[in-house]
């Protein structure tokens, strides 16, 4: 990572009914909302935690909640005990 961007872990609902966990890159100076809401750009790039890309058009978002890694983990690890 380097000193202009930062790393923020999401989870996202898309209008399929699907749901992304992952991380996306975006500029130290910014918050997600302002990523989100940014009308020069339609798409964003979300990483999830098997190391996959995905390239999400953003008029397909419904929802987006900023979580914290810790709590990340926590869910992480619960889902590969079932």
């Amino acid at each position: 990572m380097s000193l202009t961007r930062k790393d923020v872990h999401v989870e996202m609902k898309l209008s399929d009914g699907s749901l992304l966990k992952g991380t996306l890159v975006i500029e130290r100076t910014s918050r997600l909302s302002d990523v989100l809401n940014k009308n020069d750009k339609n798409f964003i790039v979300l990483s999830d935690y098997d190391s996959n890309y995905h390239i999400v058009n953003k008029q397909h978002i419904i929802k987006v909640l900023e979580v914290e890694s810790l709590e990340l983990e926590e869910t992480i690890a619960i889902a590969t005990k079932d």
